[in-house]
């Protein structure tokens, strides 16, 4: 009820406010300007340094000089359909250049993963009968046995925070090489030392380096001390223990209940081959396999989670883009009304059909290559400051920024089809008007 509330207040709020400034202006004009006002071509025209400039330029055809004093002649105007297509620019720019970001911080990320697919077992299993099954698989080259755990936080006032994925490999594993961004990694010699993701801190902001962690495992309290923070792609929060001590911990030494594999070749073509192949060869000795994932399989993963988050972004932009579109709609009808006269002046002289369509098209596009650019240059800095959020809620660290040109490119092409189409329709019934219509039209 609260939503519909205020968007009913929104609904009456929003024109009224709008309305004030045409109102008050209206209400002030003398019934002198009123009578002697004609609203012909130049009114409004000549006398700031952007109207100078216009006059200054030389080599373009008559007509485009024509569309371009036009474009400049109700400056106010000109302002709100600019501020509305600009925005919609520097947001849909903003957000492609977000998506890159995150692509891009992804990319780096997942750089720390140095194996191909990794197998989830139901129950723990001996190490060596784990890593001799999966050898005999053709196409993998390299094994490790890890220890994994669900799990989550017990906070110091009893209440139980988020769920944990626990991973424990080797201290000193070859199939890991995480960005760590505060402490460091696991040694050989830490007993109860974790790692956790970035996602983790974001959940529970009161944690740190140097904290203690009491997390639930298998119906026991342990407690651990946070050693790192390490930039991780993950949907879940995860902490990375060393496997021997895991082990200990749960009472399963020598034993493990997942195992990462590399593979001869790395395209994900041949990952899903050999996992395929692994998934099946383990069910087929007796293994109890939750499920078989390779590393690309991870990263599509991945990419779903943050393209609903672009989606909605995009979603944004078009908005207000349709809302652009509109606004120079009104915005070139009322230009051809002011104008309808000086049309007639025009097909008087001779301008044909095609001359009249283009002065006025001419001018809606000016309006959005005008847009394109102040939108252009917002971007840049709208864009760092969503790409930072966004990262700092997804991963507790920034993103990487970068600013695809395909963005910029892509909004010049679809702002300069939307203003063609806006100035199109109001084009189109300036030129079908004949002579005699438009000279002895009442103002």
């Amino acid at each position: 009820m609260q939503v519909l509330a205020l968007e009913a207040g929104m609904a009456l709020l929003v024109p009224l406010l709008a309305g004030l400034y045409p109102i008050f202006a209206g209400t002030r004009i003398t019934v002198r300007e009123a009578i002697s006002s004609y609203g012909l071509g130049e009114e409004g025209f000549g006398g700031s340094a952007i109207d100078r400039l216009v006059e200054r330029m030389r080599g373009f055809p008559r007509p485009i000089m024509l569309s371009l004093r036009n474009t400049f002649r109700r400056k106010g105007r000109l302002i709100l359909t600019l501020s509305t297509l600009t925005m919609a620019g520097a947001i849909f720019i903003a957000v492609v250049s977000v998506r890159a970001s995150l692509l891009l911080t992804v990319d780096e990320i997942f750089q720390y993963m140095n194996y191909d697919a990794e197998a989830q077992l139901n129950r723990s299993y001996r190490m060596d009968r784990l890593e001799q099954e999966a050898l005999s698989v053709p196409g993998v080259v390299a094994v490790e046995s890890w220890g994994s755990a669900g799990t989550y936080r017990l906070r110091p006032d009893g209440s139980e925070g988020e769920d944990i994925y626990l991973s424990a490999p080797p201290a000193e594993t070859n199939m890991l090489n995480p960005t760590m961004l505060e402490g460091r990694w696991l040694l050989p010699e830490d007993e109860n030392a974790v790692v956790v993701s970035t996602n983790l801190l974001v959940e529970e902001p009161d944690l740190g380096v140097g904290d203690d962690i009491v997390l639930k495992i298998k119906d026991r309290d342990t407690t651990w001390r946070i050693v790192g923070v390490a930039r991780i792609a993950q949907p879940v929060s995860v902490a990375y223990a060393d496997f021997d001590y895991f082990a200990r911990v749960i009472r399963s030494v020598g034993r493990a209940n997942n195992i990462s594999i590399t593979t001869e070749r790395h395209d994900e073509a041949f990952q899903v081959q050999v996992a395929e192949a692994l998934e099946a060869h383990l069910d087929g000795v007796g293994l109890d396999v939750s499920y078989v994932q390779t590393r690309s399989q991870k990263r599509a993963a991945i990419d779903v989670l943050f393209n609903i988050v672009i989606m909605f972004l995009m979603s944004m932009a078009i908005l207000l883009a349709i809302v652009g579109g509109i606004g120079l709609t009104g915005t070139m009808s009322l230009s051809v009304l002011e104008r309808i006269r000086e049309v007639g002046v025009m097909r008087a002289i001779g301008a044909s059909n095609g001359a009249v369509l283009q002065v006025i098209m001419v001018e809606g596009v000016v309006i959005g290559l005008m847009s394109w650019l102040l939108g252009t240059l917002l971007a840049l800095p709208v864009g760092k400051l969503l790409s930072d959020a966004v990262g700092m809620q997804t991963m507790n660290t920034p993103l990487s920024y970068t600013v695809p040109p395909i963005g910029v490119l892509l909004w010049l092409g679809l702002v300069v089809l939307l203003s063609a189409l806006a100035s199109y329709v109001p084009a189109q019934s300036a030129a079908n008007l004949s002579v005699r219509e438009v000279l002895a039209y009442e103002q």
